[in-house]
């Protein structure tokens, strides 16, 4: 774990890149209530650190965040960015914007890659593969296959059906 604000938060970044099996930094921004926390200032010299070990943002956002990060993005043009979760859009609800929009306009951004995993959690207990499909059409839409990787949400996803019929429900999806 990483404080990002804090002043030492390079040297920190810096420690945690020297294990070879770490990947990326993962802030928990789908739970702080400032939606625009990515953008300020005092996070920059965390960025540049994970941008210069070769770290890349683990992005855990929601649809709300998915305007900052775009100007994260043009703001650090060389940061790594992979989207967690497909950026949690609220399928339960059958929300599709502005969702969709944002996440195409982060998408063109070729350094962004998009994980499809905790989709069922945000479909709510009784998901039906066809709940899903819009969802996963689009993120296949903007990001291509080469730009998507696909994660089981385990253990979280046992809340929504079980690692297997998320497995299963991929394998009809895709």
């Amino acid at each position: 774990w990483a404080d990002m604000l804090a002043p030492g938060a390079p040297e920190r970044i810096a420690a945690l890149a020297s294990d070879s099996l770490l990947r990326g930094l993962r802030p928990m921004l789908q739970d702080i209530p400032d939606t625009g926390w990515i953008l300020d200032r005092r996070l920059d010299p965390a960025w540049r650190a994970m941008r210069e070990h070769g770290l890349r943002f683990d992005a855990l956002v929601r649809p709300r965040h998915l305007p900052n990060l775009r100007r994260l993005l043009d703001r650090h043009p060389d940061l790594p960015v992979v989207i967690d979760h497909g950026a949690k859009p609220e399928i339960a609800k059958a929300v599709r914007e502005p969702w969709a929009r944002d996440l195409a306009a982060v998408a063109r951004d070729s350094r962004v890659l998009c994980k499809v995993s905790g989709l069922v959690t945000e479909s709510g207990p009784d998901w039906q593969i066809g709940d899903l499909k819009p969802y996963v059409d689009h993120l296949l839409d903007c990001f291509g296959p080469s730009r998507l990787m696909w994660g089981s949400d385990w253990p979280v996803v046992n809340r929504a059906g079980g690692y297997e019929r998320w497995r299963d429900a991929s394998d009809a999806l895709f």
